[in-house]
């Protein structure tokens, strides 16, 4: 039984005429009865009554035009279905994102996914780098952004962003008066540090700026998140060494000052299974995470 003689017997049994069936469906009469017959061959059962003034269903026909309507259209759905999946208009992308990307890269991926794949579900997790990898390499992440990529096989990569860091002090500070910073001007002061455990790159970034500058930073504190980071500097625990986007966050009670290109800086990368990513996400890859996004 084929697909193609469901569609037949349903046009028949709309029309109950097989010229006016055969008109429809583009094709001779005579086919269209031989298609007819062998269906009912390998069915064992006669679906239709013909005589030379009538073709008319039978109870076993009805019941079987109702089913093959049913089979059709859920046919025409998962084709619709499937070729929107491939166009990237339907579906959920699983997203993993560092904190420090929420701020620009997020809200740039999510425009462009936004003008490109406007059907698209975009679902974001706020995760560390290394959970990424991880769970990008188990299928619970599509894409993964990310601060440095693990030395492992297995995993694609595009570095999409690099920024420097700023400094954020609190307000009031005499720092934030001044007309003009550089970072030399933070020696001996106390810092809030990120924590190196839960955010290495950033950790590593500010120790190799400051070194660069000629001088060792004094970490006082140190933090796993931005929001406890800014909140210390408010409360003038000490100052802060943080990603340029940072500053995007509008939080009140904190002042950042832009100091110019640090020695050390953050480089985002996408990342994606290599060898079994879907079509979906190498378009993705492809469209969105290839070209690099400017400050």
């Amino acid at each position: 039984m084929e697909l193609r003689q469901l569609l037949y017997f349903v046009t028949v049994a709309d029309e109950l005429n097989f010229s006016k069936a055969a008109v429809r469906l583009h094709m001779s009469q005579p086919p269209l009865s031989q298609q007819i017959k062998a269906l009912e061959d390998e069915m064992g059962v006669e679906l239709l009554v013909r005589n030379r003034r009538e073709v008319r269903l039978t109870d076993a026909g009805r019941a079987f035009q109702a089913d093959c309507r049913t089979v059709l259209d859920q046919v025409r759905v998962a084709v619709t279905t499937a070729r929107r999946t491939a166009a990237g208009d339907i579906g959920t992308l699983q997203i993993g994102m560092v904190t420090s990307g929420i701020f620009h890269v997020l809200p740039t991926i999510l425009t462009r996914m936004a003008e490109r794949f406007p059907g698209l579900h975009i679902a974001v997790t706020d995760m560390g780098s290394a959970d990424q990898a991880h769970a990008v390499m188990q299928g619970k992440l599509d894409i993964g952004i990310v601060h440095s990529v693990p030395t492992r096989s297995g995993l694609g990569k595009a570095p999409i962003f690099t920024e420097y860091f700023t400094i954020v002090v609190p307000e009031g500070h005499e720092l934030a008066a001044r007309p003009a910073l550089a970072l030399r001007d933070l020696e001996g002061v106390p810092l809030v540090a990120f924590s190196r455990e839960h955010a290495p790159a950033l950790f590593d970034g500010m120790i190799a700026s400051c070194l660069h500058a000629g001088f060792s930073p004094v970490i006082a504190h140190t933090a796993r998140n931005p929001l406890t980071t800014f909140q210390m500097v408010k409360l003038g625990l000490g100052v802060a060494l943080v990603p340029r986007s940072y500053a995007r966050a509008g939080l009140p009670g904190v002042v950042f000052r832009e100091i110019g290109q640090t020695a050390g800086h953050i480089q985002l990368y996408a990342i994606w299974r290599e060898q079994a990513a879907s079509d979906l996400v190498m378009r993705v890859v492809s469209e969105v995470m290839s070209e690099p996004i400017a400050y």
